[in-house]
């Protein structure tokens, strides 16, 4: 399946095991990297001291482990939560050099998306439009089950706003967790429910009902079982079910335009590499169909099989595999129809040039420079041109480029024009009266370039036969 679909990883999938000594993030990157992982996205607070404040020693050793093992940083995580106050809501304004702060966070550290979560007034993606395009950095707002659903109005107005706007810099990032087709044992919040005595008899029923009911139906019920239980655990449970939702994945080819990143949300992957609640079957063909060329990243929210912390992570890979076919999957170019216009001497055709007033001063014809760097006019070394067995030297011949004409005994002291390898310059000839534009001409054209550090000059020659321009 032919996709620019890249692969990626959050440094979040493995929080737990760097946080009690069992690996450090080198040996995460390294992994993901052994994998064909080329994307990494991070939580700033995981691994940057005083994260948004920009600490030079922490971004250097960052940037090192992005080089040493071929990756690239891709994403930065972070939230803006209005109730972060115990005492008052958090400003627009205050939000907004929240932002600003994670940008400039960003770039410092080359990396070209932020995702933000929490609660947050939508009118922060208009306001911080500006910033993100003053920094080259893409907001773009997480959508998620639960708290951060698109079926939720703050959400459906962040997305008006960020519709509004038409910024390349703001957009959207899905988590798969919004397609959810059945609740499992594996989930999370099932494995908490049992490990807190949960009665059985009522994770069935919520994992059945949930199969059978719409996400609106489904949410209500929830609503009222809250009230009509004390039990904490149960309230926990319920609460946790009432955030799974399963969307129709077609829902996303609306959203494609603005899509900026994905994130790959997994519980469990199976002995066939599949994941068991979420709808990646259908959910990665529309991504493909869709045009969508960002990253997925992963994101494992589990423990690791038979003591392997890699292990689910290498099964996801397989999975995308599967669905997307192996990573990389660019197709090869084909050669495409050869140019027709390749000589020194460029088959253009010569044109007449005139004064001021109207008289015919000569011609121009236009040379193309070969040498692979490129050179400033003062190292054309000579040039000599003969139409039609006339023969013209260098006290005949002006050199034109960038809108600049410069006389060719003048060029030798000229640094700051440069005649680069592929670009045409206007080699221009006195010649009072001009040529005859009723027939074609004949043109033997050469010129000598000395280079930069090679014991030997650069030529070039062409002989080409063509008629005026019209």
């Amino acid at each position: 399946m032919d996709n620019f679909i890249k692969r990626g990883v959050t440094v979040y999938s493995f929080k737990e095991k760097v946080t009690l000594g069992e690996l450090t993030w080198e040996d995460c990157i390294a992994a993901m990297s052994n994998m064909g992982v080329q994307g990494i996205e991070f939580l700033g607070q995981l691994f940057f001291r005083n994260c948004p404040d920009i600490n030079a020693e922490d971004i250097a050793r960052w940037k090192k482990l992005m080089w040493k093992y071929g990756t690239k940083t891709v994403a930065h995580d972070f939230f803006v939560d209005k109730t972060m106050f115990k005492n008052r809501t958090l400003t627009l304004r205050e939000s907004v050099d929240i932002v600003k702060r994670h940008v400039q966070f960003a770039k410092a550290a080359d990396c070209p998306i932020i995702r933000i979560g929490g609660t947050f007034d939508p009118e922060l993606f208009r306001q911080a439009a500006p910033i993100c395009e003053e920094y080259g950095v893409k907001l773009g707002v997480e959508i998620n089950n639960g708290s951060s659903s698109w079926i939720l109005p703050s959400i459906q107005r962040t997305i008006e706003i960020i519709n509004q706007v038409d910024s390349p810099y703001l957009g959207i990032i899905p988590d798969m967790s919004m397609f959810v087709k059945k609740i499992q044992d594996s989930s999370y919040f099932v494995r908490a429910a049992h490990a807190n005595g949960v009665r059985e008899d009522l994770i069935q029923f919520m994992k059945e009902a949930y199969e059978s009911e719409s996400n609106e139906d489904y949410r209500m019920r929830c609503d009222r079982m809250l009230t009509e239980t004390a039990d904490k655990a149960e309230q926990d449970f319920i609460i946790q079910c009432r955030r799974t939702e399963y969307h129709d994945p077609r829902q996303l080819l609306d959203h494609m335009p603005y899509i900026i990143h994905i994130h790959g949300k997994f519980w469990e992957m199976d002995e066939n590499c599949e994941e068991t609640s979420i709808d990646y079957p259908n959910i990665l063909p529309v991504l493909v169909e869709g045009g969508y060329d960002g990253y997925i990243s992963a994101e494992y929210e589990g423990g690791p099989v038979a003591g392997d912390p890699f292990e689910p992570l290498r099964r996801y890979q397989k999975m995308l595999d599967k669905y997307l076919g192996t990573y990389p999957g660019y197709p090869m170019p084909k050669p495409g129809k050869p140019a027709t216009d390749v000589e020194v001497l460029s088959n253009k055709g010569f044109k007449n040039r005139y004064d001021a007033e109207g008289n015919c001063t000569g011609f121009e014809v236009y040379a193309r420079c070969f040498y692979y760097r490129g050179i400033p006019l003062c190292l054309v070394d000579d040039c000599q041109l003969t139409v039609d067995g006339e023969h013209f030297g260098t006290d005949k011949i002006s050199f034109g480029v960038e809108g600049e004409i410069f006389r060719f005994d003048e060029m030798s002291t000229v640094q700051a024009y440069y005649w680069n390898y592929g670009h045409l310059a206007s080699i221009i000839v006195d010649k009072p009266g001009g040529l005859d534009e009723s027939v074609a001409h004949t043109f033997e054209y050469s010129h000598r370039l000395r280079t930069y550090y090679l014991p030997f000059n650069h030529s070039g020659n062409a002989t080409v036969t063509m008629s005026a321009i019209k």
